[in-house]
């Protein structure tokens, strides 16, 4: 799977809410930084931190790519998100990083950053 693929799959994952192809995207160990400033390191703490979110039904999420790149081993995504949480509304930009481990695009990198 390309590292574009693996990205689609990733995003997909998230919209679906699909906790089990999503972890099967994720290196471990991982950076996570959340949009709150928390840092996660592991894939376990990426996967709980998650499982929550998705047990909400109450939220929309879309993504548009912002940049995309892809040099040998690593690939880096930076996404526009606009979240949508009953009546609230926040924008981000979302900063993924994969590296190629063992022929398949792992996300080692996950930072949210709120846009005010």
């Amino acid at each position: 799977m390309s590292f574009r693929e693996t990205l689609g799959r990733h995003l997909l994952a998230i919209e679906k809410r699909d906790l089990e192809t999503l972890a099967a995207t994720l290196a471990d160990p991982l950076i996570l930084i959340m949009a709150d400033g928390k840092l996660k390191r592991s894939k376990s703490e990426f996967v709980e931190a998650h499982r929550g979110w998705f047990a909400m039904g109450n939220w929309t999420l879309t993504a548009k790519p912002v940049e995309i790149y892809e040099n040998g081993g690593l690939g880096v995504a930076v996404l526009h998100l606009d979240y949508r949480e009953d009546a609230k509304r926040s924008e981000s930009y979302l900063t993924l990083v994969f590296e190629k481990r063992g022929g398949e695009w792992l996300m080692v990198q996950d930072q949210n950053t709120p846009i005010r």
